[in-house]
């Protein structure tokens, strides 16, 4: 150890090129690797769950829906909101008042469950199908689609919009955490100690080598959303365990 510590030391310069080179291709490894935001894909195959969704995209062509609430809609003017999600890429049929009755026909001619389950007040709700799984990247683009194209008083809801909300949340919010874990750390070292310059250099250390980390993934074709959150947050942690 002694001597590889002389090595490292006579040879520091060549080292620190080195490190900043292998920077380039970690970022391009970090952009290039595939988020994953589906919590299924890491179940077993023989779950009854994941086996159900298999079954209907394989089978059916559907494996995901999304609850659209409309407000304050007129009967035309929701028949033409659902025609506007029909549209959208990989929505397979949205189901509504107007696949049951004529909307002509007054919705106290339609059963009572089926008024219950379409209208509340002046909201009426309509199921948008998907042609893909819960949590893949074509039906969480289809929600935004969604939510892009309608109105402000159209919400979409679900479990694909839910986690499209937390897809989004974790991009919007990580630079955020990151940034405030680096500030407290810094922090943490300039009091704990006598050189201004050693806390800044551990911080460098440890982006880098949360960009190595997260650069080598690319190898694994694909990381779960949790992982991408919390590795750079969590890495800075362990500085408060530095003694004094």
């Amino acid at each position: 150890m002694i001597t590889l510590g002389k090595w490292i030391t006579k040879h520091k310069n060549i080292i620190l090129l080195v490190v900043v080179i292998l920077l380039v291709p970690s970022a391009v490894g970090y952009v290039a690797t595939r988020v994953n935001y589906d919590v299924l894909s890491y179940l077993p195959a023989t779950l009854e769950t994941v086996e159900g969704q298999d079954i209907l995209v394989d089978e059916f062509g559907m494996g995901a829906f999304s609850m659209v609430i409309a407000e304050g809609m007129t009967m035309k003017e929701a028949a033409d909101l659902e025609k506007q999600i029909e549209g959208i890429n990989h929505v397979t049929d949205v189901l509504w008042y107007d696949d049951f009755l004529d909307i002509s026909v007054p919705t106290e001619m339609m059963p009572k469950k089926l008024q219950d389950a379409f209208f509340n007040g002046d909201a009426t709700m309509m199921i948008a199908l998907f042609d893909n799984t819960t949590s893949s990247d074509d039906t969480m683009e289809a929600i935004t689609d969604i939510r892009n194209t309608v109105g402000k008083n159209v919400f979409a809801s679900g479990m694909s919009g839910v986690v499209t909300d937390i897809k989004n949340l974790a991009l919007k919010e990580m630079p955020v955490y990151v940034v405030i874990a680096s500030l407290l750390s810094l922090l943490v070292l300039f009091i704990t100690m006598n050189s201004f310059l050693t806390p800044v250099i551990f911080l460098i250390n440890i982006g880098m080598a949360v960009i190595y980390n997260l650069g080598s993934n690319i190898f694994l074709g694909e990381i779960s959303y949790i992982t991408q959150a919390l590795a750079a947050a969590c890495s800075y942690n362990g500085l408060f365990n530095i003694p004094a």
